[in-house]
């Protein structure tokens, strides 16, 4: 299997919720995640659970992406992320 072939469930901070959530819009795997781009995974995420989901679940995709614990994400990549999130709406 091709790294970017993992199944959601098997990344770096994703729980159970969070799969679930990934695959109500069609995200199923690493790949998927990639191709659809955090930025517009999350807007859909959070369009669908906006009491729920939270800047937290932005980290916790990149630090999938990234194979880091979102707690150690790097300021400076929160901030880039909270930017293109700005730009992107």
């Amino acid at each position: 299997m091709n790294r970017t072939d993992r199944p959601i469930a098997e990344l770096k901070n994703m729980g159970p919720k969070t799969s679930v959530w990934l695959a109500e819009i069609g995200i199923h795997t690493e790949r998927d995640l990639r191709q659809r781009g955090i930025i517009d995974a999350y807007i859909e995420v959070k369009a669908r659970n906006p009491r729920i989901v939270n800047l937290m679940m932005l980290w916790a995709l990149q630090g999938a992406l990234m194979d880091i614990n979102c707690l150690h994400l790097p300021d400076e990549i929160k901030a880039a992320l909270k930017q293109d999130l700005i730009n992107h709406t």
